[in-house]
C-alpha cells in the first residue's frame, strides 16, 4: 500500500472507468477481461491511497501546502511554532524540510500501521469467537479464542496504549525523556517488567 494523492487518484480514475464501462470494455477490449475481475479492488486501492496521500501530504512525491503551516522560519533559519496552532488534517508541510524528516515519517507510519493492524486482528479474533458460539464449538471458544484475544490485547494492545499515551504527552522542552516504546516492550520480556527510561504510566520506575 502506498500513500500518494496523485498516484492514488489516477488509479481511482482508471478503476472507475473499468466499473462504469464494463460492458463496453468487454466488447471492444476483451484482453482487459482480467482487469475487470478486480475492478472494485482497484477502486478501493485508489481511494485509500488517495486518502493516505492526504494524511502524508504527498502529491507525486512532493508535499502540497493545503492549509498553510504552523511553523515559520526566521532570518537565522530558526523555526518557531505558532501558538495554539494545530494542522487541520495530515502532516504539516514544514516537516518535509526538517532535519529529522525521515525519522518522523517512519515513526508515524510504523505506529499508525501498528494501531490499525492490532485493531484489524482483534476484529478477526472476535469474529472467530462469534463463529465458535454460532457453531457451538465451545472447546475452540475457551481454548483458542480466549487465549488468543488475551495474548493479543495484553501484549500488542498494551503497546497501542503506550503509543497513544506517548502521542498525547507534551514533550516540549524534555524531548530527551521521551521513551522508546520498542525498547520498553523488549525490556518487559528481558527484565521482568522493569521499565527502561521514563515510564509512560505512573511516576516511578518499577
Amino acid at each position: 500500500m502506498f500513500g500518494d494523492i496523485g498516484h492514488g487518484f489516477l488509479l481511482f480514475l482508471f478503476a472507475l472507468y473499468l466499473c462504469l464501462y464494463k460492458d463496453y470494455i468487454l466488447e471492444k477490449y476483451s484482453s482487459m477481461f482480467l482487469l475487470l475481475k478486480i475492478r472494485y479492488l482497484l477502486l478501493l486501492m485508489g481511494l485509500y491511497a488517495t486518502y493516505c496521500g492526504l494524511i502524508y501530504n504527498d502529491m507525486m512525491s512532493m508535499p502540497i501546502n493545503l492549509f498553510g503551516s504552523c511553523y515559520a522560519t526566521a532570518g537565522d533559519k530558526k523555526v518557531s511554532q505558532a501558538e495554539d496552532c494545530v494542522y487541520p488534517f495530515g502532516i504539516d508541510p514544514k516537516w518535509y524540510v526538517s532535519s529529522n524528516e525521515l525519522n518522523f515519517f517512519n515513526s508515524l507510519k510504523m505506529k499508525t500501521a501498528v494501531l490499525y493492524g492490532v485493531a484489524q486482528m482483534s476484529l478477526g479474533i472476535c469474529l472467530k469467537g462469534l463463529n465458535c458460539i454460532h457453531k457451538s464449538a465451545y472447546i475452540d471458544f475457551f481454548f483458542e479464542f480466549i487465549p488468543q484475544i488475551v495474548f493479543l490485547l495484553c501484549l500488542f494492545g498494551f503497546m497501542d496504549l503506550l503509543i497513544i499515551l506517548k502521542w498525547l504527552t507534551d514533550w516540549t522542552g524534555q524531548q530527551n525523556l521521551a521513551p522508546s516504546i520498542i525498547s520498553q516492550m523488549i525490556a518487559f520480556g528481558l527484565n521482568g517488567g522493569k521499565v527502561i527510561g521514563a515510564p509512560l504510566i505512573g511516576d516511578d520506575i518499577y
